[in-house]
C-alpha cells in the first residue's frame, strides 16, 4: 500500500496540491529587497505596495491576488511539525521552513514586549523599559539567527545563499521597525500570524530547498536511519506512516520480528507527507481509493472531488464514475481519522471488486403499515441499503444525516438508548467492511439476528407512550424480509430456504383455522409461540390502562421457560377476565388461549421462539367475535 501511495503522488500533476487550499489565516507580505538591503516595493509613505499585501480569514470565500500569489510560496515553507522548526527552543518562528520566508503569530511577538515578561526573561528587575527593548531586540535577533542557521543547511548553491543573506540582513537590522510601522500587523488577532516571503526567488527556487528539507526531516527520527552501501542513500521510517515515541514504547512493534517496519528514502517519506497533507487539506476524499492498475481512474476520482470543490463526499463520487461506465475494482481503500491534528489513517483495506446493486433486497410489509415501508426502502444499490435499511435499525444514529456516517465517529452514549450504542458500537465496522469494501461475509446471519431481535425488544422495552410502534413493525418486516438473506453458502450467496414471510404468512391462516375448528390442534412450537403472541395482544387490548403500550410485552418476553410463560398468560387472564364476554358460542379466542396453555412445546427454551411469538403479537389478529345466524 505504501509504494501505492508514493506512486500516487508521483502521477499528480502540481495544481492538484493548490486545488481548494486555504491557507493560514494572518497577513501575507511580499519584500523586495535590492543589492543595499532596502525594501523596493513602498509608497512615497513606506507602506507596503497594495499589490504585495494581503490579508486571509478562513470566512473568506475568495482568495485576492495577494494571497493567491503567496499561496504557492507558503506551500513550499509549510513545516513538517512543530518539533522540526527552524527556531525549535523557543519556537517563535514556527510558521515556516524556508530561507527565503519568515513568520511568527502575533501573541508569540506580543508576550516578549510585556515588561514583566521581558524582566522575567532577563532576570534584570532594575532594567528600564529602554533597556528592556534593547535586550528584547537582542534576543530576537539571537533566534533570527538561529532560524537562519538552521535554514542554511539546506541551501546548496550560492545564488540561494546569496539571497538568503539578503533575506536575512534585512530581517535582522529592520524587522522590529518594519512591524511597528506596520498598521495592517496591530489588526490581527493573537492567533493570526504574519508571513513574509522573499519577493525575489521564484516559485522553483522555493522548492529547492524546501524538497530537501522534507527529505531530511519526514524521517521519525535519526536513530532510525540506515545507509544502502549501494547507493549510500538514507532510507528510513517514515514519521507519516509511523509515530515512534520513547515514552511510548507500545507503539513500537514489539511482537514482530522487526522493531521497525517498511523504511522507505528521503523522496519517498516526502510523498507520503504530501499525501498526508492532501487529506489533511480536503484535498482527497475520505474514504480514499488507491487504484492499483487504474492510475488514471484515482486522478479522474480526485479531480472530480476538486472541480467540485469537495462539495460530492465519497458515495457521490463512485457514483459518478459508475455512471461512466468504470469498473471499481483492485484498490486500497483507505480511511482517515479526520479528528486527529495530525492526518492518520484509522482503516485500510484491500477491494477486489466493489458491488454496488443490490436488485435482490425486497422488503414485504408482513407487519401492515399502510404502504408507508414499501416506499421508504426501494433498494437499487449498496447505499440505498445502508441508509434505508441499515440506519433504520440502528435508529438513524448510524446516519444521522445522509452524508454523515459515523463508522469511526465517537459516539455519544447518551443520545441513544443503552442498546443502541453498545450495538453500534459492536457491529459498525462489520456494517462498514460489507458496504464499503463488498465483503459480504461481514454480517452473518447470527450478527443481523442479533442486531435486529435486540432492537425490537429495545423498542418495545422503550415504547412509554407507543410512539414506537411503527419503528417496531419496520425493524420486524425488515428482519423477516431479510430472515435467510444473510444465511451465506461457501459462495457467499444466500441459501434457498423457506421464507421467513412465507412461514408467518402460513402461521397467520394456520391459527385462524385452529381457532374455528375444534377439529384442529397446535402441531409444533412456532404455532405455540405464534398463538401465544395472538393471546397476548388480545389480554393487553383489554387493558383500559390510559399510558397503554408495548411495552407491557416485556414481562412476557422475559419469560424462557414455556411453563413460566404460561403462568404469566394466566395472571394477565385473570387480571382482565372481566372485560372478556362469554357467549353461547365460543370467541375464537377460548380456542386458541385453550390450546396456548394445553400445549407443551419440544424446545425448553422460549427465547429461540422470540420471532415466531412477536410475529404473532403485531400480526392481525384472529379473534373475531361469533354471532348466531
Amino acid at each position: 500500500m505504501i509504494q501505492e501511495i508514493i506512486n500516487f503522488v508521483d502521477t499528480l500533476p502540481n495544481e492538484v496540491f493548490t486545488n481548494n487550499l486555504k491557507p493560514k489565516e494572518g497577513l501575507y507580505v511580499l519584500l523586495d529587497i535590492d543589492e543595499d538591503g532596502n525594501l523596493v516595493n513602498v509608497n512615497k509613505e513606506g507602506k507596503i505596495n497594495d499589490d504585495d499585501i494581503g490579508f486571509y480569514s478562513k470566512n473568506d470565500d475568495e482568495l485576492s491576488s495577494t494571497i493567491t500569489k503567496c499561496l504557492p510560496l507558503w506551500m513550499n515553507t509549510i513545516p513538517v511539525s512543530n518539533a522540526k522548526i527552524f527556531n525549535p527552543i523557543k519556537k517563535i518562528f514556527g510558521n515556516t521552513c524556508s530561507p527565503f520566508a519568515f513568520s511568527f503569530n502575533k501573541k508569540n511577538w506580543e508576550k516578549y514586549e510585556e515588561l514583566k515578561l521581558l524582566q522575567q526573561q532577563f532576570k534584570e528587575e532594575t532594567l528600564s523599559l529602554e533597556q528592556v527593548k534593547e535586550k528584547l531586540k537582542e534576543f530576537m535577533r539571537g533566534e533570527l539567527t538561529i532560524y537562519f542557521d538552521i535554514a542554511s543547511q539546506y541551501v546548496e548553491n550560492e545564488t540561494h545563499n546569496k539571497w538568503m543573506k539578503h533575506f536575512r540582513n534585512y530581517l535582522y537590522n529592520n524587522l522590529f521597525d518594519f512591524i511597528e510601522n506596520l498598521d495592517e500587523f496591530e489588526k490581527l488577532k493573537s492567533t493570526q500570524g504574519i508571513y513574509l516571503f522573499y519577493k525575489t526567488p521564484t516559485l522553483e527556487d522555493y522548492k529547492e530547498p524546501y524538497q530537501n528539507y522534507l527529505a531530511a526531516k519526514v524521517f521519525n527520527k535519526d536513530d532510525y536511519n540506515k545507509q544502502k552501501p549501494s547507493t549510500e542513500e538514507i532510507h528510513g521510517i517514515s514519521d507519516s506512516v509511523s509515530y515512534f515515541n520513547d515514552k511510548k514504547p507500545f507503539l513500537k512493534h514489539l511482537s514482530a520480528p522487526l522493531l521497525y517496519n517498511y523504511r522507505v528514502t528521503g523522496k519517498e517519506a516526502t510523498r507520503l507527507w504530501q499525501f498526508f497533507n492532501l487529506q489533511q487539506n480536503k484535498q482527497i476524499p475520505n474514504p480514499m481509493p488507491i487504484f492499483i492498475d487504474k492510475k488514471e481512474l484515482t486522478e479522474k476520482l480526485v479531480k472530480l472531488f476538486n472541480d467540485e470543490k469537495g462539495k460530492l463526499g465519497y458515495v457521490e463520487l463512485i457514483k459518478k464514475l459508475l455512471e461512466k461506465g468504470e469498473d471499481l475494482n483492485n484498490y486500497y481503500l483507505i480511511f482517515f481519522d479526520v479528528r486527529a491534528k495530525k492526518s492518520k489513517i484509522i482503516d485500510v483495506d484491500f477491494v477486489s471488486n466493489f458491488k454496488y446493486e443490490m436488485n435482490d433486497v425486497k422488503i414485504m410489509e408482513v407487519f401492515s403499515l399502510n404502504g408507508h415501508l414499501k416506499a421508504k426502502t426501494k433498494i437499487e444499490n449498496v447505499f440505498d441499503f445502508e441508509y434505508k435499511i441499515i440506519n433504520q435499525i440502528f435508529n438513524n444514529q448510524l446516519m444521522p444525516k445522509l452524508s454523515w456516517r459515523r463508522y469511526f465517529d465517537e459516539m455519544e452514549a447518551h443520545r441513544m438508548s443503552a442498546n443502541t450504542y453498545n450495538q453500534l458500537m459492536r457491529y459498525r465496522k462489520s456494517v462498514y467492511d460489507y458496504v464499503f469494501k463488498s465483503r459480504r461475509q461481514a454480517i452473518t446471519k447470527t450478527i443481523f439476528d442479533d442486531i435486529m431481535l435486540k432492537g425490537i425488544l429495545d423498542d418495545i422495552r422503550l415504547d412509554d407512550n407507543g410512539s414506537n410502534d411503527y419503528s417496531i413493525k419496520a425493524k420486524l418486516n425488515i428482519w423477516f424480509s431479510l430472515y435467510e438473506y444473510f444465511d451465506y453458502t461457501q459462495f457467499n450467496k444466500p441459501l434457498n430456504k423457506k421464507s421467513m414471510v412465507n412461514k408467518t404468512e402460513g402461521l397467520i391462516s394456520r391459527i385462524s383455522i385452529i381457532a374455528s375448528n375444534d377439529n384442529e390442534h397446535l402441531k409444533n412450537d412456532d404455532e405455540f409461540a405464534f398463538a401465544a403472541g395472538q393471546v397476548i395482544n388480545y389480554l393487553l387490548n383489554k387493558s383500559e390502562a390510559g399510558n397503554r403500550t408495548h411495552a407491557l410485552l416485556e414481562p412476557f418476553l422475559q419469560k424462557s421457560d414455556a411453563t413460566l410463560l404460561k403462568r404469566e398468560i394466566g395472571r394477565c387472564f385473570d387480571m382482565y377476565k372481566h372485560a372478556i364476554k362469554f357467549y353461547a358460542k365460543k370467541y375464537e379466542f377460548d380456542k386458541i388461549m385453550s390450546e396456548v396453555m394445553g400445549y407443551e412445546p419440544d424446545e425448553k427454551n422460549m427465547k429461540n421462539l422470540l420471532a415466531s411469538t412477536l410475529a404473532g403479537y403485531f400480526a392481525k389478529s384472529t379473534f373475531n367475535k361469533k354471532t348466531e345466524n
